[in-house]
C-alpha cells in the first residue's frame, strides 16, 4: 500500500512538472485525472461501507463463561458494483470465535453475499460486546484503508462458572455435610403464623390468646425449624488496582469460588450464607438448589466496588457469637487488619480458610501467609493459571 501511494504521488508531481512545462490539453488531463484517482478511491471506501450489509447473531443472549455456543454473521453486496477487500475484524479481548482467522477478508460481486457459521466462547463474566468490531474497507487501488466501527455491536450477558465439585479438599475434616457438628448448629425453631389446635402437653407461650378469643377455643401457634448456617463464605468486593483484563480474571476467581462451595453444599442439603458489601452489606442464605439459582442469576450485575474491607464484615459477623463454624473469605489483598480478625475468628472456636486470589508473591505476602497459617488459618493461594476445581478439590 505504501508503494502504490508512492507511485501515485510521484505521479501527480510528475504530471504536474509536465504540464507546466509544455501545457496543453492533453498534459493537463493527465494531471487533473492523477488528482482525481486517489479521490475517486477514498469516496469508492466510503460508499462500500455505506452500502454492504452486516448480519451477525448468536445462540442466546445470556450465556455461561467458558460455553460453546452457536454465532454466524453474513456480509452482502445489495448493491451493483463490486465490492473489493472489506476485512471484518472481531472483538478478541474478552471472546473467542472459532476459525475466525482462516477468511476475514471478503470481495463480492453485485448480489453477492458471504455467511460465517461458527462458535463463540465468552472469557468472562460480566455484560459486553461480542462479534464483529469494525470493518476495514480498502479502494481498488489499495491506496487508502479506512476502518470503520461497527454501530450495532452484539451484547453477551455472561454469568460465572459453578464450578462441579466431588469434595471439597479445603474443607476441615470435621465439617461433613452427611453428620453435621451438632444439631443445635443445624436447626433452630421460630415462630410461625399458622395455628393450631391447642394439644395437652404445648408450651402454653405458645398460644394465640387474640386468635383463641376470636374461636372461643385454645388456638396454638406453630413452630417451623429454620436452618442455621454451618458455612460461612466472605467474597471480598473491594476495587482492585490493576491493568484491566487482571482485574477481571481476580474477580472472576472470587465469584466462581464462592459459587463453587455454596453449590457444593447446596447440593447436599447443607446451610451456607455468602456475605458482601455492594452498595450496602448483603447477606445471602442459601439452603437449597433454588435458593442457589437464584442467587447465582444476580452474579452477572456483581461490581468490585466496595467501601467496607472484608477484615470489618468477618469482626461484625463474629458479634453474633458463631462457635465451631466454617469461614471461608475469598480476597485479593492480606493485610494487617485481615490477619487481626482472622485470629479473632480462630480464638472463638471456628475454623478458617483464606482463598488469596493473587499472583503477588513477595517476600511480605508469603511471610504474612505464613503468619496466618501458624495461627491456625488454612490458606490456599488461586493464581491467574490456576483452576478453581484443582485447588478446592485437592487434598493438602
Amino acid at each position: 500500500m505504501k508503494f502504490n501511494r508512492l507511485i501515485c504521488f510521484l505521479s501527480i508531481i510528475g504530471c504536474g512538472i509536465f504540464a507546466s512545462y509544455y501545457g496543453g490539453n492533453i498534459s493537463y488531463a493527465l494531471f487533473y485525472l492523477t488528482i482525481l484517482v486517489p479521490i475517486i478511491a477514498f469516496l469508492y471506501t466510503v460508499y462500500v461501507y455505506a452500502r454492504f450489509k452486516l448480519y451477525q447473531s448468536i445462540g442466546s443472549v445470556m450465556v455461561v463463561k467458558g460455553d460453546w455456543m452457536l454465532y454466524s454473521f453474513i456480509i452482502a453486496n445489495e448493491d451493483y458494483i463490486t465490492f473489493r477487500n472489506v476485512k471484518v475484524n472481531f472483538l478478541k479481548d474478552k471472546s473467542t470465535i472459532e476459525d475466525a482467522n482462516k477468511t476475514t477478508e471478503y470481495s463480492l460481486l453485485p448480489n453477492e453475499s458471504e455467511r460465517l457459521e461458527t462458535r463463540i466462547k465468552c472469557n468472562y463474566r460480566g455484560e459486553y460486546h461480542v462479534g464483529v468490531d469494525s470493518i476495514e474497507v480498502t479502494d481498488f487501488l489499495y491506496l487508502f484503508t479506512i476502518t470503520y466501527p461497527v454501530t450495532s455491536k452484539l451484547k453477551a450477558v455472561v454469568l460465572p462458572r459453578v464450578v462441579p465439585l466431588e469434595q471439597l479438599g479445603i474443607a476441615p475434616p470435621q465439617i461433613d455435610v452427611k453428620n453435621p457438628l451438632h444439631n443445635s448448629n443445624t436447626t433452630e425453631e421460630e415462630l410461625d403464623t399458622e395455628i393450631r389446635k391447642y394439644n395437652p402437653g404445648d408450651n402454653r407461650k405458645r398460644i394465640h390468646w387474640k386468635a383463641s378469643a376470636k374461636q372461643n377455643e385454645l388456638l396454638s401457634r406453630k413452630y417451623h425449624h429454620k436452618p442455621k448456617a454451618e458455612i460461612v463464605l466472605f467474597m471480598d468486593m473491594m476495587k482492585l488496582k490493576e491493568e484491566e483484563l487482571q482485574v477481571i480474571i481476580v474477580e472472576d476467581k472470587i465469584i466462581e469460588s464462592i459459587l463453587a462451595i455454596a453449590n457444593f453444599y447446596a447440593l447436599r442439603g447443607t446451610h451456607s450464607q455468602i456475605i458482601f458489601e455492594m452498595e450496602g452489606k448483603k447477606l445471602i442464605n442459601i439452603a437449597s438448589k433454588e435458593e442457589f439459582n437464584a442467587f447465582y442469576k444476580t452474579c452477572v450485575s456483581i461490581h468490585f466496588d466496595a467501601k467496607i474491607p472484608v477484615s470489618e464484615l468477618i469482626r461484625e459477623r463474629l458479634m453474633r457469637g458463631d462457635d465451631g463454624m466454617f469461614y471461608v473469605a475469598a480476597t485479593h489483598l492480606l493485610t494487617k487488619e485481615f490477619y487481626m480478625s482472622v485470629l479473632q475468628v480462630i480464638a472463638g472456636g471456628n475454623q478458617m480458610c483464606i482463598l488469596f486470589v493473587s499472583d503477588d508473591v513477595s517476600s511480605d505476602t508469603k511471610e504474612l501467609i505464613n503468619s496466618l497459617k501458624m495461627a491456625g488459618a488454612d490458606v490456599y493461594q488461586i493464581m491467574s493459571k490456576d483452576e478453581i476445581g484443582d485447588i478446592l478439590t485437592r487434598e493438602f
